[in-house]
């Protein structure tokens, strides 16, 4: 919680989103594992900016808005010729917690606040981070279509030097597997639940995010991405490398795409159609239960030499 600055900066994936207010209130995260996320230098040379301002003016009033995407009545998203509008509106609420509206770069916007956002006691003013989940999530997610990365519903383990990624759905192991890792080989987790991914140069890093799972994990780091598994539970363990064929069909289901947007669905597929060409990808299936660790162990060992 940072009191009297006006100015808060969050880096994820090498992208710095900075929330810039100019009143006298507290500005509060949801969820503290964001601060871990906080970045205090100073961003004039950073190559990768989202600068978002909060605005004390009313929320305007739509006009001549389309709806490109529902997400399950939760948050909206808008589209006009000048901006892009992404709304908090969840249900049980008359009104929406907040307001964005950004350009088509999703680099430059503003954010109007309603009395939902904001805490009132002793005549000072709490205000709750939105540049917290899920529009910090969403904010990146179309600005790395751009810029040539993507975020992975998935646990990222850093082993030594080398990031190894666990790719699947709710449900499909990942804050077990990771526990099960961590508790036997004492490695890292830079998340349990959804991993972005660039590439610099010709490497393809992996970084950890600000949206843990059930495990909790989210560290602020990067590291070389070597291989994706796409997680199957099983009764037993069992590796097996994907054609490219395959890898696409356990792919999509598994990337943060914003299919309402044309141009930034032909960069992703671009971007997944050069990640599998330089990135193994495999099919684990594996039993609930430390064994699993050993055979993961011994396979990356193998991939090394």
């Amino acid at each position: 919680m940072y009191r009297g600055s006006h100015k808060i900066r969050k880096l994820i994936a090498g992208v710095v989103l900075t929330f810039e207010y100019d009143s006298d209130r507290i500005v509060k995260e949801y969820n503290s594992i964001s601060e871990a996320f906080y970045f205090s230098e100073s961003v004039s040379s950073a190559d990768h900016q989202i600068y978002i301002r909060i605005s004390n003016d009313r929320m305007p009033v739509f006009k001549h808005h389309t709806l490109l995407f529902n997400a399950q009545d939760s948050w909206y998203i808008y589209k006009d010729d000048r901006f892009y509008s992404v709304v908090l509106h969840p249900p049980g609420f008359q009104t929406p917690l907040w307001l964005v509206r950004i350009d088509h770069h999703f680099s430059n916007g503003i954010v109007y606040c309603t009395e939902h956002s904001t805490h009132r006691q002793n005549h000072q003013v709490t205000l709750y981070n939105p540049l917290s989940y899920p529009l910090d999530q969403i904010l990146l997610m179309h600005y790395l279509a751009r810029i040539g990365g993507m975020i992975i519903h998935s646990a990222g383990w850093r082993r030594n030097n080398s990031g190894w990624i666990f790719a699947g759905k709710s449900g499909a192991g990942k804050s077990t597997l990771s526990n099960l890792i961590v508790s036997e080989t004492g490695g890292t987790f830079l998340s349990d639940d959804r991993i972005a991914v660039r590439k610099i140069g010709q490497e393809y890093l992996m970084y950890g995010t600000p949206w843990p799972g059930d495990a909790g994990y989210a560290v602020n780091e990067s590291v070389p991405l070597k291989g994706i598994f796409f997680l199957n539970k099983g009764i037993q363990n069992d590796i097996k490398r994907l054609t490219i064929s395959d890898a696409i069909v356990r792919l999509m289901p598994v990337v943060s795409i914003p299919w309402y947007d044309r141009e930034k669905v032909t960069l992703m597929m671009d971007f997944c159609d050069a990640l599998m060409g330089c990135i193994p990808m495999y099919e684990l299936t594996f039993k609930q239960d430390k064994s699993v660790v050993a055979v993961l162990e011994q396979f990356i060992h193998e991939q090394s030499f």
